[in-house]
């Protein structure tokens, strides 16, 4: 190809990462600029400059591999970033996983639906014709050529790299400290900083979002290799009813059943629950106190983790089942457990900074009430049932006065900063607050839900401990007091579920263990998911005793689970 122009390699590193950093995120850095007031302009300035060294690094490290090499990856970013660009642009789209993960399906007539002509146009403007000025320049010289020149030399020319990421560190320093300083003063919670600004511009978006694909695709690989999977030992049958249903399961965070009124709690801080006809709570128990143990034992069959003290997992969980029976599925999470959501196989899920990102600049609280957006959103786009939704709250995780808006403040006073020395009651008051959040917040699950054949479940995944001035879980299983496994098992179902003649009765057994305070654990939750919404199983896929919707007389009992657990 015949050279028009020439230009050393720094300088077109340079200008590829102002072109990427800045103009291909123009849109988005100026509309966040202005949402807010100094705060918000201050930290676009500043991503600017970062997103501006990023690339230069990024780009820059293609040069220790030739000057071919360095043209064509430094030509797929470019093209990358001019794609995604159109749509953050005029449709303001958070690209995240699920944009990857659709991106990248072999189904040609869904991505054919998206690309129009105007993409086209945009594309070639703004991503081809860089990429033939870049193929059409000739490099002055290599960057990084074998010829050092001596040690002086060598680190002569690592000296704009050195510069680029010191801006980058400082950048991102500067955002964390004001956005977590103004967090502070307002009470207020934020999701990784970092994050989030990874998430909201090019080209971090779209390059965590497919290192997080890529990362998906390695773990079903080594989970079909490693892990037991019942679906392919076990025969599982469905009832009719079971083609149009929609599950929701919210995983809770911290919540204890011995702090919700409708469980016997002193202060009414479950007074919208109390309300609901159709729904059971019960007082429960969970595998483990801390969230990244019970991820691995609460979703898989009893037996499914090693009784080791990192709950080693040996199958594979209910989530990842249902997918194979049939539904689709989609997860959304206000943290980040990003190992335990690409187990789920589910068609696609969003992390706390991807939602985060979404919702930066609407004014909108970053809190689990987002949650129930990203629900309502998944509902519509699978209408036609059969369909998992899995969220995964911040729910009563400390500091608890960030886990809710101002007006459910009900009971004070409260423990406000993280540095705060507390007394036992500002703790528990802060806790209690939560609690009535949780609850203002299941109400509108249940809202989204109420005209569908629907099926929902609340479990938190561990308690907690609270004294004077200080609060803890993870404590080893072994030596925990009792309220971290305190956790509350609520199950709500619509009118349309009810009315279904296969499901009067799995209810109606759901109701008995509750007049009989049955004691439900973790363990049971494969079983039971699987049960309540009408699979059976010939072969012992689905343990009667631990199916709470089953009519079995032994899990009726008030505590059937082994010694050890009960002990707890």
């Amino acid at each position: 190809m015949r050279s028009l122009t020439v230009f050393s390699q720094r300088q077109v590193s340079l200008a590829l990462s102002v072109y990427i950093g800045v103009i291909l995120n123009s849109a988005c850095l100026v509309r966040n600029g202005i949402s807010g007031g100094w705060l918000e302009a201050i930290s676009a300035l500043l991503s600017a400059v970062a997103l501006v060294a990023f690339c230069y690094l990024l780009i820059s490290f293609f040069s220790l591999l030739g000057q071919i090499v360095y043209k064509t990856f430094a030509s797929f970013i470019l093209l990358a970033s001019a794609a995604a660009s159109y749509y953050m642009t005029f449709f303001n789209v958070v690209i995240g996983y699920g944009v990857i993960v659709s991106t990248l399906t072999l189904d040609t007539d869904l991505n054919g639906e998206a690309l129009g002509h105007e993409f086209f146009l945009w594309f070639l403007l703004v991503g081809l014709l860089p990429c033939l000025w870049l193929w059409c320049t000739r490099l002055l010289n290599d960057v990084y050529s074998n010829q050092w020149n001596g040690v002086g030399g060598f680190a002569k020319k690592l000296v704009p790299a050195i510069g680029m990421l010191l801006v980058l560190n400082v950048s991102i320093d500067t955002i964390v400290k004001l956005t977590k300083d103004q967090a502070r003063k307002n009470n207020q919670y934020t999701a990784s900083i970092g994050g989030v600004i990874a998430h909201s511009y090019l080209p971090t978006n779209w390059i965590a979002s497919l290192a997080i694909y890529a990362h998906q695709l390695s773990k079903e690989d080594a989970s079909a290799k490693q892990l037991y999977d019942p679906s392919s030992h076990f025969t599982y049958q469905p009832t009719p009813a079971i083609d149009n249903l929609f599950v929701v399961f919210v995983i809770g965070e911290t919540t204890r059943w011995d702090h919700m009124g409708l469980l016997g709690y002193e202060r009414d801080t479950t007074p919208l629950l109390s309300q609901e006809p159709n729904l059971i709570a019960l007082r429960g128990t969970s595998c483990d106190t801390a969230t990244k143990l019970s991820l691995r034992c609460m979703f898989v069959r009893e037996n499914g983790t090693e009784d080791d003290d990192q709950r080693t997992l040996k199958e594979r969980n209910v989530f990842a089942v249902m997918r194979k029976l049939g539904f689709t599925s989609e997860l959304f999470g206000m943290q980040s457990e990003a190992w335990f959501y690409s187990s789920l196989d589910a068609n696609s899920y969003e992390i706390r900074e991807i939602i985060a990102s979404e919702y930066a600049h609407s004014k909108r609280p970053i809190d689990d009430m987002l949650l129930v957006d990203q629900m309502e959103k998944s509902i519509n786009k699978y209408q036609q049932g059969k369909h998992l939704v899995v969220l995964h709250t911040k729910g009563s995780h400390h500091l608890y006065s960030q886990r809710y808006t101002r007006e459910f403040a009900r009971f004070t006073p409260e423990c406000m900063d993280i540095d705060d020395t507390c007394t036992k009651q500002q703790l528990v008051n802060s806790f209690d607050n939560s609690v009535l959040y949780i609850d203002h917040m299941l109400k509108n699950v249940f809202d989204k839900l109420r005209d569908k054949n629907a099926l929902v479940f609340y479990i938190p995944d561990h308690g907690e401990s609270i004294d004077e001035n200080h609060h803890f879980h993870a404590t080893p299983k072994e030596m925990a007091p009792p309220e971290q496994f305190r956790v509350p098992f609520i199950i709500w179902a619509s009118d349309k579920f009810i009315a279904q003649p296969q499901h009067q009765q799995l209810f109606a057994n759901l109701q008995k263990r509750e007049k009989n305070n049955f004691n439900p654990h973790h363990e049971q939750i494969f079983d039971s998911l699987l049960g309540c919404i009408g699979y059976s199983s010939p072969d012992g896929g689905i343990k009667a005793q631990n199916n709470w919707c089953s009519d079995n007389p032994t899990s009726m009992a008030f505590d059937n689970h082994p010694t050890r657990l009960t002990q707890r």
